[in-house]
């Protein structure tokens, strides 16, 4: 079906899976290496980078602390909500629920 789905759709001629094995083999572990200092590294370079990360309230001091270390100004943000933003469609429409608003029936 992929044969079939690649020449006729997406017009891939049919020795496209051969050809794209050819190229994957002619990469070197050098451009492997270039390409990884060029485009995946910065990505964790705070000089070249934002990071935004989530935790659990217990941890925000730790993580500020470490993310400092390596060099990210830090801005901590309490997230507010509703939690009555948090119920969905779906809780209200359990059928058969148990006392703690649990399923009785999984």
């Amino acid at each position: 079906m992929a044969v079939f789905t690649n020449q006729t759709l997406k017009g891939v001629p049919p020795n496209h899976q051969i050809d794209l094995l050819n190229k994957y083999q002619a990469v070197t572990k050098e451009q492997v290496l270039d390409a990884f200092k060029k485009y995946f590294l910065p990505l964790f370079d705070a000089k070249t980078s934002v990071a935004v990360v989530v935790t659990a309230p217990g941890k925000v001091d730790d993580t500020a602390e470490a993310l400092t270390k390596f060099g990210f100004e830090v801005t901590k943000r309490e997230l507010e909500f509703d939690p009555e933003e948090m119920e969905t469609d779906s809780d209200s429409e359990c059928e058969s629920g148990s006392e703690d608003g649990l399923p009785s029936r999984l």
